[in-house]
């Protein structure tokens, strides 16, 4: 679920108190030692002032704040630690062709995103929905004036964490279908891991590479003869394909190893 929360664009020092209590008592830095929460929002800005600001409004409320100043901060934090909602920097999100918002939304269909933009056209609307947008909130008078309003910000997140979540829209390119489940299996989310297997399936039933992820997954949870098949039907497949072959070897021969999700597929 994507949301569109427009702001101005702001040097660090606007609109941050000079005070060095705020700084330093920013829950940004500390997420861990917030109260009980309601839910957990992560901000991925690339602009501290901005995550500073986002978080000083939205703690008072019981959220848990986070903060991630580009996309590999932010993924590190998503795999480390269960996120609600990503207030997510429009430029961020676009820093790659293709977006990061179709694989985040693919990566974890349950979160809730809010996109911060200094402006969006219609055009830039249409292409995030493409990526897994199905609804978004429009200024329609363009920006925010300073200071930022508080109440329109705490306003927009309730209702993004109100609204239940949808998956975003999946690639129809088998690699990256692939990647994603492989991804999702390394954090153990294994129910999306196994919808993006079968997705890949419906794109090139003929590669080795699902029948594969498929089986390393069984064989995690525990199915080990279900997962040897798995292995023999990849094999099947392509009786070239080594990491088939590997796991399948490995499987009967080391009863004690445990399948791997960061080998190359």
């Amino acid at each position: 679920m994507v949301f569109f929360l427009h702001i101005p664009l702001m040097s660090e020092s606007s609109n941050v108190q000079a005070s060095s209590k705020s700084e330093i008592s920013s829950a940004e830095l500390t997420p861990m030692e917030s109260a009980m929460t309601s839910a957990t929002i992560l901000i991925v800005y690339h602009e501290k002032a901005t995550r500073l600001i986002l978080t000083n409004f939205l703690q008072p409320e019981g959220y848990r704040i986070c903060g991630a100043a580009n996309w590999e901060a932010a993924f590190e934090q998503l795999q480390h630690q269960t996120i609600d909602l990503v207030i997510l920097d429009f430029a961020i999100a676009q820093q790659v062709e293709g977006g990061y918002l179709g694989k985040l939304l693919s990566l974890y269909p349950s979160i809730r995103v809010v996109m911060i933009c200094d402006h969006c056209s219609l055009e830039e609307a249409v292409d995030a929905m493409k990526q897994g947008a199905v609804d978004f909130i429009h200024e329609p008078h363009g920006y925010f004036q300073r200071p930022f309003e508080p109440d329109h910000i705490r306003t927009v997140v309730a209702e993004a964490l109100n609204r239940s979540p949808a998956a975003g829209v999946l690639t129809d390119d088998f690699n990256e279908l692939i990647e994603l489940a492989r991804q999702c299996a390394r954090q153990k989310n294994f129910d999306q891991a196994r919808k993006l297997i079968g997705e890949a399936m419906k794109q090139a039933p003929e590669r080795p590479e699902s029948l594969t992820l498929l089986g390393l997954i069984t064989e995690y949870l525990g199915n080990r003869l279900e997962a040897l098949k798995l292995y023999r039907a990849a094999l099947g497949l392509d009786p070239t394909y080594q990491p088939a072959d590997m796991n399948l070897e490995r499987a009967t021969t080391n009863l004690k190893a445990r399948p791997r999700f960061d080998d190359v597929l």
